[in-house]
């Protein structure tokens, strides 16, 4: 096994981290002070604070060296702090402070410390040696919420390397060389002419407060912190929410969350201020002689439990409905689902998530036996092919979309397959732009063109699928001059990104509301789960099929049994021996008779067969569902 030895204390490391990633696990990240390096970046080894002591032989007088890009090797002896150690890192913080404004060198006093005053602090550093005249840069021009403030920039490049490596918007950069070098922001000093997303990613990296926003999200005191899921999409990214004086105040990605590693969009970071809107509801209210009043939970759980008694007694249970919510918990959505089969007595639940990705669930159910991802967007670095079909992820899952921009620009084979053109089909190795409802035609082309460039997996087939014999067969028969006609692509389109997908080590594929909004959703859904079945790109790393889900519980929504043809677990109530599983659970008959879906809802409720539609964190009247 390999080791170094650190401090005295020999440790193994791991093929390929560098001496500061091993200490860091071994010891904590504190051990090596850092300025320059950030965990989601790659190395750069600008500020120099984080050089370590490193010997090839015990006792011998070690080299100083950077430890956020020196490669850990076998036999190294490393010494972290020392007397020598701390007088260079106190020289460099000096030089770092040069030209520094020297009201800054503490937190205000509602404020915690940034990295850098803590380094100083830690350090003994309150002067220079080395006062400098060095025009900071100008700040930058107004933005809505980021701030700008040159004079307190140390030039460690985070900003830059952030925008650029996790982003991927291109924002910052470094201007003039030496003692004018100072950060821009596109060519006029304008974030948002330079293409700013407003993601705040350069802000929670910078050491200083060079970089800051509106809400102070970095440095504000809070009285508490709490962890949550953003909800405004499907990827669900891990937020830190600050609060003080019991109201939201400011909001921060979580560093080490597997699913965003600190990032997050406009939307997570920054829209958060609806919370303490006054026009938002702060308790429930019933309508009482044509005027809606304000009353206690227990008054309107009271109120609901007898009103809905009431309307079943006289109407029958098939006049009341409920619509969940996909962005419930799965215990709130279980609950919903469990309440309208056990105790009202019919199958008239229902969600958003089956009228977007029903198709998904069913289509991917139908060729995988499960609807649900077949890996993560983490494995995205790992895949040489990229295809994503009917679906604008810069704009709907910003975080996945920035992941999916920055495999591409480190040279993955990207493939569009969307009518419209998007901010990824600029990255794209090949974008097919297909007539809007010919998603299966092409998913024809594309498969026959694999078949006849001999891109299957024919291990892969045989060991692990069934019936595709049958299927080729089908696809070969298919009149290529009529599918052109369709798709409205050419066949030398066709057969370019069949090529590009075929001769792929690992491929991913993603796909969204364009190709399961349609009459032939799930269709179309199975037929890509096939190519990507025939092909083997399945049940490997960097390899899979990934529906981009609208909302941030989607998937679990139609898990849990929100939908009116299947109970939790996608059973089928209508088999007698899974309806006896129910009934054993929930302690009583439930129904078999399928549930109204949500338009045959609204249209029963028109008709005056449906008494109560009853909603869960849904707002159907603003909805484009």
């Amino acid at each position: 096994m390999s080791q170094i030895t650190i401090n005295g204390i020999a440790y193994a490391f791991e093929p390929g981290e560098t001496l500061y990633e091993c200490v860091s696990r071994h010891l904590g990240d504190t051990e090596i002070p850092v300025l320059c390096h950030d965990p989601a970046l790659e190395p750069f080894g600008a500020c120099r604070i984080c050089l370590v002591e490193v010997a090839r032989d015990k006792g011998e007088a070690g080299r100083l060296m950077a430890s956020c890009h020196t490669p850990a090797a076998d036999g190294l002896h490393i010494s972290t702090r020392g007397e020598r150690l701390n007088r260079v890192r106190k020289g460099i913080l000096e030089l770092l402070l040069s030209n520094y404004p020297q009201n800054k060198l503490e937190p205000a006093a509602d404020e915690i410390p940034s990295p850098f005053q803590k380094l100083l602090r830690e350090y003994g550093v309150t002067d220079s040696r080395y006062p400098l005249e060095q025009e900071p840069g100008k700040p930058a021009q107004p933005h809505t919420y980021l701030r700008f403030d040159p004079a307190e920039c140390i030039h460690c490049y985070r900003c830059i390397r952030a925008c650029d490596e996790v982003q991927g918007q291109f924002v910052l950069s470094m201007a003039n060389r030496g003692i004018k070098s100072h950060i821009i922001q596109g060519l006029t000093g304008d974030f948002g002419e330079a293409g700013c997303v407003s993601c705040g990613r350069c802000v929670q990296t910078c050491p200083t407060n060079a970089l800051s926003d509106r809400y102070r999200a970095k440095t504000l005191r809070a009285d508490h912190t709490v962890q949550t899921v953003c909800t405004y999409c499907g990827v669900g990214c891990n937020l830190e929410v600050k609060v003080k004086q019991g109201r939201v105040s400011a909001i921060s990605a979580i560093e080490d969350a597997e699913v965003n590693r600190g990032h997050t969009c406009l939307k997570g970071r920054y829209a958060f201020e609806y919370v303490h809107h006054p026009d938002r509801l702060t308790s429930p209210m019933i309508l009482r002689d044509g005027e809606l009043v304000e009353v206690s939970w227990d008054a309107a759980l009271d109120y609901i439990a007898q009103r809905l008694a009431a309307i079943k007694q006289e109407h029958g249970p098939d006049a009341i409905a409920a619509i969940s919510s996909a962005r419930c918990t799965n215990e709130e959505n279980y609950l919903m689902q469990k309440f309208m089969r056990a105790v009202i007595g019919n199958n008239n639940i229902e969600g958003c998530a089956r009228v977007c990705h029903s198709p998904t669930a069913f289509g991917m159910q139908q060729v995988y036996g499960t609807g649900a991802a077949t890996n993560s967007i983490g494995e995205i670095p790992l895949a040489d092919c990229l295809l994503v079909f009917g679906a604008n992820p810069t704009e709907a899952h910003p975080v996945t979309g920035a992941r999916l921009k920055q495999a591409a620009i480190q040279g993955a084979d990207l493939i569009i397959v969307d009518p419209r053109r998007s901010e990824l089909s600029k990255y794209a190795a090949c974008h097919l732009q297909p007539r809007p409802g010919s998603n299966v035609a092409l998913l024809n082309m594309l498969c026959r063109y694999l078949i006849e460039l001999g891109y299957v997996d024919q291990t892969f087939v045989a060991s692990r699928t069934e019936g595709f014999e049958e299927f080729s067969a089908k696809v070969m028969a298919q009149d290529l001059d009529q599918l052109e006609k369709t798709t409205g692509v050419s066949r030398e389109d066709a057969r370019h990104a069949a090529e590009i997908y075929g001769r792929s080590q690992r491929a991913m594929a993603f796909h969204g509301l364009g190709i399961t909004e349609h009459y032939q959703g799930s269709r179309a859904i199975m037929m890509l789960a096939s190519l990507i079945m025939m092909t083997g790109n399945i049940g490997r790393p960097g390899s899979g099929m990934n529906p981009l889900r609208g909302q941030n519980n989607v998937q679990g929504a139609v898990d849990m049994g929100v939908q009116p043809d299947f109970g939790a677990g996608y059973l089928d109530y209508k088999q007698p021996e899974i309806r006896a599983q129910f009934e054993k659970i929930y302690g009583t008959e439930i129904p078999t008779q399928a549930g109204l879906k949500i338009p045959q809802m609204f249209s029963a409720a028109r008709e005056g067969k449906l008494t109560l539609p009853a909603m869960e964190s849904e707002t159907k009247a603003g909805s484009p569902q």
